[in-house]
């Protein structure tokens, strides 16, 4: 059988997180089999045991898998060699440490998406700090985050493959360049991200050579308003430690109601 909707995994040794992410595809395992769904996971020549992870856990499942490997070349170069593995028709990109929150729309969500000529489909994400059991979201803001988007894989036709060129926030081109060709906004949380200053996406180098590279091509990105400003508090926060300008602008939010927890597991 087609699967409709395709998963898909890039992991370089981060056995212990991905570990994370597959339980919480096996919790949603029931509402994934009425889509159908497959798990496309691109490994990066890891060292510690993540293919034979991957292998071990997809074994007993009703869930086709598909594995493959690439040399590690970065991030982007292994999303593009995911979607264009993918055989699903819509696809979503979580990473490895990332967790599916509730799939239990989906289906219903796709077909309803489709009928009406929606592309893309950008439900909302939670967040949590390393080894937290509750995450944190706002119902009243939709952030791009390409953990809780679902797009169909054919948009990669008009919008490209992923900026190969960029190290960290060629996910928030691709999600610009799509969003205005038929995006379905979803009030559900459908995933959750951890932030920590360990995560990629918050490296203040990668953050710096991005910055660099935007200039340089000429790319329509501002990911960061502030750049200074936040290459300084990130490489703050690297010394800490600890996220303390995310946490504590949630916990305000949370006290005003304008941010609501959901549980992880």
């Amino acid at each position: 059988m087609t699967p409709q909707l395709s998963i898909c995994i890039v992991v370089r040794n981060a056995a212990p997180a991905l570990a994370h992410t597959l339980a919480s595809i096996k919790r949603q395992l029931v509402s994934l089999q009425t889509l159908p769904a497959e798990l496309v996971l691109v490994d990066g020549e890891s060292s510690d045991g993540t293919p034979q992870l991957a292998t071990a856990w997809a074994a007993p499942l009703p869930l086709v898998v598909r594995l493959s490997s690439q040399p590690p070349r970065g991030i982007y170069p292994a999303m593009n060699q995911a979607w264009r593995q993918a055989r699903g028709g819509w696809l979503l990109f979580i990473n490895a440490g990332d967790l599916l929150l509730d799939a239990s729309t989906l289906a219903e969500d796709l077909a309803s998406a489709s009928a009406a000529g929606f592309t893309s489909l950008q439900y909302q994400a939670a967040i949590f700090p390393p080894g937290a059991t509750q995450g944190l979201w706002r119902p009243t803001r939709h952030s791009p985050c390409h953990q809780a988007l679902v797009y169909q894989r054919q948009l990669h036709g008009q919008a490209g493959p992923y900026d190969e060129r960029l190290s960290i926030c060629a996910d928030t081109l691709f999600m610009q360049r799509i969003a205005s060709l038929g995006q379905r906004l979803s009030p559900h949380p459908l995933a959750a991200t951890e932030v920590s200053p360990a995560n990629a996406s918050r490296d203040p180098e990668r953050i710096a050579n991005d910055l660099a590279a935007i200039a340089s091509f000429g790319l329509p990105l501002r990911p960061w308003p502030r750049p200074r400003l936040t290459l300084l508090m990130l490489r703050v926060e690297r010394r800490l430690g600890y996220s303390a300008s995310v946490w504590l602008r949630m916990a305000l939010l949370r006290l005003m109601g304008s941010a609501r927890q959901v549980p992880l597991g």
